[in-house]
């Protein structure tokens, strides 16, 4: 069987639980042995190795990274993998990475991953909101099979969509084991000298960052402990505003690119992990966190309390006042905190990449 995977969710970021999910599957099908996987990557900036899967199971065509993440890489991909996908011939299975199918790819089946719906159920945050909806409803009838990262992700896409329910399925994410690094551990004492609450990836509208900053404000935590903010770029000149209204200069500090290793020790020597979405299809960073011993503190969305159970502190993200109650809860109450990490442990370790591998070759099986 041959699968191909498309650029798409690589030419719009770096890193990411998107990109992270793909590179995965990737990972897991080079250890079956009728599986050939192609990847038509083009120029990236990834920080997932690609290049040390075995290259006889897996195709990767790129070449450089010397266009940054955003509409101009999309565009120059896009138009170099339809000229290339013909000479790849026909595909068993075609995975989109995104919302949109190559028209030149040629596939006897198509299968579709839905996130979530936050376009849908945030218009307001997102000026692409109508584009992202059209290309979705587009795309999900003509499709064989829509795998779905969560029962809450699935039945959002039902609420909105008219979608066959017999063409779902829903497969969890899985969760890796992140490398620890002596170097990494080293390069963030750098940067945190004191304790540190940890946020960590992009930081859209819907991810409530003002919101974080805001009740980190509110809270008093600045005068005794850092944000550590990870991932996502440098902070943009309305956050670095914001910043220095709420009186927290000094005491925010960003580290635009992350590798792995770093974001182990991040996660490790963080007091606490805070994840305050008002929307999201799964949630792997909380995981992340909660694999290492890290507390979390997390919005009370239905798919992050499929996914994280009882573990994490929660907080309503509609209601603002929530949150720096519970932030300083999270932070202070020590029995708590102990009771958490030990939930959350044994929480993370319910998800396997192996598995959500294994369901997803299921379903390209299946669908045939």
């Amino acid at each position: 069987m041959r699968v191909l995977y498309d650029h798409q969710v690589f030419s719009l970021q770096n890193a990411g639980g998107a990109s992270r999910y793909f590179y995965e599957l990737m990972k897991f099908l080079v250890t079956v042995p009728d599986v050939e996987t192609e990847f038509l990557l083009g120029v990236n900036g990834t920080v997932y190795p690609f290049r040390s899967l075995d290259s006889t199971k897996v195709r990767v065509s790129s070449f450089g990274d010397w266009l940054p993440p955003g509409t101009l890489r999309y565009l120059a991909n896009e138009a170099w993998s339809n000229l290339a996908a013909p000479f790849h011939g026909q595909m068993d299975v075609y995975h989109p990475t995104t919302y949109l199918r190559m028209p030149m790819v040629r596939a006897r089946r198509v299968v579709a991953t839905h996130h979530d719906c936050t376009h849908e159920r945030y218009p307001h945050f997102f000026p692409d909101a109508k584009k992202i909806f059209w290309a979705r409803k587009r795309l999900f009838p003509r499709v064989d099979a829509i795998i779905c990262v969560s029962e809450a992700c699935r039945q959002d896409l039902l609420r909105f969509y008219n979608v066959d329910p017999a063409k779902t399925r829903v497969i969890h994410h899985g969760l890796s084991s992140l490398p620890r690094s002596v170097e990494a551990a080293a390069q963030l004492r750098q940067h945190a000298r004191r304790d540190y609450i940890l946020y960590v990836g992009m930081r859209a509208a819907f991810k409530n960052f003002s919101g974080t900053l805001q009740a980190f404000s509110d809270s008093r935590l600045h005068d005794s402990c850092d944000l550590l903010v990870l991932g996502g770029g440098l902070l943009t000149a309305e956050e670095e505003a914001l910043v220095a209204k709420l009186g927290l200069k000094g005491s925010v500090f960003c580290l635009p690119k992350v590798a792995d290793g770093l974001l182990a020790e991040a996660y490790a020597g963080a007091r606490l992990f805070v994840y305050p979405s008002f929307n999201e299809g799964f949630g792997l960073p909380p995981l992340e966190a909660m694999s290492v011993g890290c507390p979390v503190l997390a919005s009370r969305i239905p798919a992050v309390v499929e996914v994280c159970h009882d573990a994490p502190f929660y907080l309503d993200p509609e209601d603002q006042g929530s949150f720096p109650r519970e932030l300083l809860r999270a932070v202070n109450d020590e029995d708590a905190r102990q009771q958490s990490i030990k939930r959350g442990r044994e929480v993370a370790a319910q998800y396997s990449w192996q598995r959500c591998g294994q369901e997803t070759l299921d379903v390209y099986r299946q669908c045939r």
